[in-house]
């Protein structure tokens, strides 16, 4: 998708950060530049926000309720669309990933995709409605990969 951002510190690293931007990617085409700058200063956005930072959390919750009902846990993500969810003993990410989408029909990312420190995770997208999500967790609850012996 098309992401804007900016960023603001020492002149002289956001001189180089500039100069890396510039050789690295085409510049955000005009309209997408007009847009963030709409965003970033019409009045109603703060409105629009809550709304957004409103829906994402029911999609967390939502998740994560339905992740706890399994055995699934993690720590509730603060500022983010993703959810970071431990794999089970036995598993990489790759593997765990692998076998969510074979047999459950889940798509995740393995987290080793994202360096070293994402290994023995998963990153889940919370994009979808709360149900979709909630169904999700249900089709990796039927795998009992979190069931835990008495």
């Amino acid at each position: 998708g098309w992401r804007i951002a900016f960023a603001v510190g020492n002149p002289s690293i956001i001189a180089a950060l500039n100069l890396l931007q510039d050789h690295l990617f085409v510049s955000l085409f005009p309209a997408l530049q007009q847009a963030g700058v709409a965003a970033l200063t019409d009045p109603k956005r703060d409105g629009a926000i809550a709304q957004i930072v409103q829906r994402y959390e029911g999609r967390r919750n939502a998740f994560l309720a339905a992740a706890a009902k399994i055995g699934w846990h993690a720590a509730s993500p603060k500022g983010t669309f993703y959810a970071w969810m431990p794999v089970p003993d036995g598993y990489t990410s790759e593997s765990f990933a692998d076998l969510l989408l074979e047999q459950a029909g889940v798509a995740v990312a393995p987290g080793n995709g994202f360096g070293d420190h994402g290994e023995g995770y998963v990153r889940i997208g919370l994009l979808m409605e709360p149900e979709r999500l909630v169904e999700a967790v249900q089709r990796i609850g039927k795998l009992h990969l979190f069931d835990k012996e008495d």
